[in-house]
């Protein structure tokens, strides 16, 4: 790959998180974080229903509410233009393999992240994985889970009435931030809502999870 790598950080610790993506926007490698954040939800909507998804996503394994390896296996599902690479302070064979299974490309502890990254960003950023005996590439990986999604996926599949009520607001026009202030909710907690229902309706992005919940009736 040719020209600038972006790159988005999702750690469960904010000053973690801001002290990852000022390392690589610092290394000189051609690395450009275009994000960083500590919520789950957030990153999940940068990744699967902004324009702007990064090449590379680092993944700490430890998150509020839920865990890394659910954030890798929701992305690989949908795409595979996301090269993932987990992060861990603790011991990587205590993820490893789940995240291999996940659809990630690479996992460092997070000492060996300012060593080993710059090898290794550049190849996982083309959907490739320097471990081949353990990791899947992204394309591989996005086929295997993609069907195993779509065995559990079914056209009539039934949104909760916060889902509907989230996905009708946006088919209206309001933004993210006229949903949750009118619904009294986060902004986190709408992007979730969306998520939801578009695993329920086997779509990758907003536009697509409105069109179909139109096509089903549901909206």
């Amino acid at each position: 790959m040719t020209g600038i790598i972006t790159i988005g950080v999702l750690d469960n610790d904010i000053w973690s998180a801001r002290s990852i993506a000022d390392w690589i926007s610092r290394s000189g490698q051609g690395f450009q974080v275009i994000w960083s954040c500590t919520s789950a939800a957030q990153a999940l909507h940068h990744c699967l229903f902004e324009s702007s998804r990064p090449h590379v996503l680092i993944l700490d394994m430890a998150l509020d509410g839920t865990s890394g390896i659910d954030v890798c296996r929701t992305i690989r599902q949908r795409t595979a233009d996301i090269g993932i690479i987990g992060i861990s302070a603790y011991d990587p064979k205590r993820y490893q393999s789940d995240l291999a299974a996940a659809g990630a490309q690479a996992f460092l502890a997070k000492d060996q992240l300012a060593q080993q990254s710059s090898a290794i960003i550049p190849v996982v950023a083309q959907g490739g994985t320097p471990d081949p005996g353990t990791f899947m590439t992204a394309p591989q990986a996005h086929r295997r889970l993609a069907q195993t999604a779509g065995h559990r996926t079914g056209t009539a599949a039934t949104l909760s009435s916060r889902e509907l009520q989230v996905l009708r607001m946006y088919d209206q026009g309001h933004t993210t931030e006229e949903i949750a202030q009118s619904l009294h909710i986060s902004d986190n907690s709408v992007f979730t809502y969306v998520h939801r229902a578009a695993a329920k309706l086997g779509t990758t992005n907003r536009a697509q999870t409105i069109r179909k919940a139109k096509e089903c009736d549901l909206i």
